[in-house]
């Protein structure tokens, strides 16, 4: 099991053309799977517009917390997000514990299957649905974000 990450240089390329996109009236073309998150800077106060890969799990919208921006959830944060080519108001919570992503990831995984893992941001290496603990050894060092939506 490893991490499938995409290059630095490509989300530097893409990151600004999928902003855009999802928060025009195109945004169905790429929304499907996507939100941006618009993160308030705790020190800075600036607020960072990071287009993210989206899940649902138990009715609340996921998704993997990749980048520094992630250290502003950390204790819950407000925020707002732009799902649906609709901005709107969300509470975050930034989950860092390696079992519970591990566990998380698992649950993610098991939704889509061991053959498009890639949806959640893996690679599976054997040819079944892999373990808790080679999920965990995968994740090491990820974190995923649980956003309850408030409007």
């Amino acid at each position: 099991m490893e991490q499938r990450l995409a290059p630095a240089t490509m989300v530097r390329i893409i990151n600004p053309v999928l902003r855009a996109v999802l928060s025009s009236p195109l945004h169905r073309i790429a929304s499907g799977g996507l939100m941006v998150l618009h993160v308030r800077g705790r020190r800075t106060g600036r607020v960072y517009d990071v287009p993210v890969g989206r899940h649902e799990l138990d009715g609340r919208l996921v998704t993997f917390g990749g980048g520094a921006w992630r250290v502003n959830l950390r204790g819950g944060a407000d925020l707002e997000v732009t799902l649906d080519g609709r901005r709107r108001r969300a509470h975050a919570v930034l989950e860092e514990d390696p079992d519970r992503v591990a566990e998380l990831f698992l649950r993610l995984l098991q939704g889509v299957g061991p053959k498009r893992a890639n949806r959640v941001g893996l690679k599976v290496n054997v040819d079944r649905m892999p373990t808790l603990e080679e999920v965990r050894a995968g994740t090491a060092g990820r974190a995923m974000v649980l956003l309850t939506l408030l409007d």
